[in-house]
């Protein structure tokens, strides 16, 4: 830094003028150029070192840089500031207290005593009894605590000798530990804890649970960033009842909206003598203009993985996992596509599904020719299993659609499929079907408006006639193409305010005439609400038994700091009796409890309850929960602290 004087003597003047009315009036001294003031209650200044001598009240302001203390000497033509005695320090991104300040201001370095140092952005407490500063981002200190706490007594802290921290990068030491309110529970020779602003190789955070059927798990993950677009987690899981797993996901992007994972995992059940193996993938690289795809994996070898090793809801209650890789050629209204698709069933007892492998199809999308929409889809598809029947499927599809009207509107659609089939394992080695398939649909609407609200009723009558239908065998939906002459009435009534919808009612009946002498089908009501509270509900009545046939519904609301919901599942061909409700409440700040609750009403028994409780402060946060399912039992711990992305060990 250096000191500049101007050469005008009329600035020069003013300075003098001000600077002489204010040292009368405040009894202090000061001394001030363009960039650097002074100002204390006594001042010195020595011609031969070119140095201030500032004591009592010593403050120096340099540009965005505040340094006050009890004495402070300061070199003009060095920039160099010795401050002693109750020293603060200021400026935009850190301010710091020390007994004493040896700072070249102009250079960034120096040395701190008995400092307290607070990187503002994110704030990043370090204190030590000497923190030597090496340039504007790097300190060191032979020993020093770190930690993002702001109570003098911090919540958690890493203590450790030979710190080297760069700020918004790491903070590296040796012999560290880990404390929490100044008691040591960690130590570890070496530690690295990258800050949160960059992906930084390093452990996370472990984790920890405790299930009477798995016993103690302790969690251990690395992450490895590999490069710009790559990085990777492993994983350890060590299970004091079932052994060790050995977890890798490894992810990716690249130019042109390329992304990928992988993840594999793998345990020995050390208690049943069983490998279990899960792998997941995703790669998708698909493109509007050329060809593209993707390719996902969801595999696992024991249908009962989840259930054993799985912690979360909705993996318990996976019913299949579904591998499907596509490539995809587009073109200016249509696509061709070649795809396979697996899949796993994880329901015991069951026989095993039919896999498509694979499907080469073309697809052409609602294509405009004059009045006339067009549009087709062409399937030729293997199937493959280990019992029952394969075979070879050809499947076309071809539809013209047509709308004429305004207020009353007719929509038409005319279409004609034909499927043919070369089947093994079956009686008959060739079966074909044709079919004609006609839609009609008539609907209209009528508005009227109630000063805040506005109501809108909407009655349509639709009929679908298909006329074939031969007996398949079930490889897919393509089979549900059954005979039918089939009516159906609709009403739907939606309640808008100014800015939404907010309730929408929709009723059906359908009269299907092939039905013989019970032509109806179950009549359908549907509700849908958003406010004031969120629901959503269906319900299916057999009109000839006199029974319901189903109940779906699913309700939420909130309360004062809380949500809750609820939902519920009733099928009687299914045989299904569910129920369902959890909440969420943050009777203050820092505290949040949530539960859930599956109850399974044929079965009375709970299948999932869980309880959770956490803990968010301003460093540091803590997650407890509590999961009882049928015959398990497991308690859970993760901890947060804030700041911190990664701590290699």
């Amino acid at each position: 830094m250096v000191l500049r004087i101007t050469s005008k003597m009329r600035c020069l003047k003013l300075i003098a003028l001000y600077f002489t009315i204010y040292c009368l009036l405040f009894t202090n001294h000061c001394f001030a150029t363009d960039e650097t003031t002074i100002t204390s209650e006594t001042l010195e200044y020595s011609e031969d070192a070119s140095t201030y001598i500032a004591k009592g009240s010593a403050r120096l302001e340099s540009i965005d840089k505040v340094i006050e203390s009890d004495e402070m000497s300061y070199n003009a033509q060095t920039s160099e500031v010795v401050a002693i005695g109750n020293v603060r320090y200021d400026d935009p991104d850190m301010w710091f207290t020390a007994s004493k300040a040896e700072l070249d201001v102009e250079n960034e370095t120096g040395k701190l005593y008995n400092a307290e140092i607070l990187f503002k952005e994110d704030n990043y407490h370090v204190a030590g009894k000497e923190i030597e500063k090496m340039d504007e981002k790097h300190y060191f200190a032979p020993e020093a605590t770190f930690s993002t706490c702001d109570a003098p007594i911090p919540a958690w802290c890493f203590r450790g000798k030979n710190v080297d921290l760069l700020v918004d990068e790491k903070l590296k030491a040796k012999d560290a530990f880990f404390l929490i309110k100044n008691t040591r529970v960690l130590y570890s020779p070496y530690i690295s804890v990258p800050f949160q602003t960059e992906r930084k190789t390093g452990f996370l955070m472990p984790f920890f649970d405790n299930s009477n059927t798995r016993g103690i798990h302790l969690g251990i993950p690395f992450f490895w960033a590999i490069s710009e677009n790559m990085d990777a987690t492993a994983t350890m899981d060590i299970f004091s009842k079932r052994g060790i797993g050995e977890g890798l996901e490894f992810r990716y992007v690249e130019p042109g909206n390329i992304k990928g994972n992988l993840w594999l995992y793998h345990i020995w059940d050390t208690e049943f003598n069983k490998d279990y193996l899960e792998i997941k993938a995703l790669h998708d690289e698909r493109s509007e203009k050329g060809i593209g795809g993707f390719l996902s994996v969801n595999y696992v070898n024991r249908k009962d993985f989840y259930r054993e090793f799985n912690p979360y809801f909705e993996k318990i209650t996976l019913r299949f996992l579904d591998s499907t890789g596509e490539i995809s050629l587009p073109f200016e209204n249509s696509r061709i596509y070649f795809l396979s698709q697996y899949w796993v069933d994880l329901k015991e007892g069951t026989n095993p599904p039919s896999q498509r492998l694979p499907e080469l199809g073309y697809v052409l999308n609602p294509t405009k020719a004059g009045p006339f929409w067009f549009s087709a889809t062409a399937t030729a598809s293997n199937f493959w299993r280990d019992e029952g029947i394969t075979g070879q499927r050809f499947d076309i599809y071809p539809r013209v659609l047509y709308e004429l009207g305004s207020d009353i509107i007719l929509s038409q659609a005319l279409g004609f499929r034909e499927t043919a089939y070369s089947l093994h394992r079956s009686e008959d080695d060739f079966l074909h079907r044709e079919a004609i398939e006609y839609n009609a649909l008539i609907h209209t609407s009528f508005l009227k408006r109630y000063g805040s609200f506005m109501h809108v009723l909407e009655p349509s009558i639709g009929y679908t006639l298909i006329t074939d239908s031969e007996k398949l065998p079930v490889f897919d939906s393509t089979e549900l193409f059954k005979k039918t002459s089939t009516i159906e009435l609709s009403i739907i009534n939606r309640f808008l305010d100014s800015s939404r919808e907010f309730i929408i009612i929709r009723a059906s009946q359908a009269f299907d005439a092939d039905l013989g002498d019970r032509p109806f089908l179950p009549f359908k009501l549907e509700v849908g609400l958003k406010k004031p509270i969120s629901l959503r509900a269906d319900a299916t009545y057999d009109v000839h038994e006199g029974k319901l046939n189903s109940v779906d519904s699913n309700i939420g609301f909130g309360i004062p700091k809380g949500t809750i919901w609820a939902g519920q599942r009733y099928n009687r061909l299914e045989d299904v009796v569910s129920y369902t409700t959890g909440f969420m409440f943050t009777p203050y700040n820092p505290w949040t409890v949530s539960g859930r609750v599956w109850y399974n009403a044929k079965e009375k028994e709970f299948k999932d309850v869980a309880v959770a409780l956490k803990y968010m402060g301003q460093c540091w946060g803590v997650k407890t929960e509590f999961i009882k399912r049928p015959h398990d039992f497991t308690f859970s711990v993760m901890f947060e602290l804030k700041g911190i992305s990664k701590a290699k060990i």
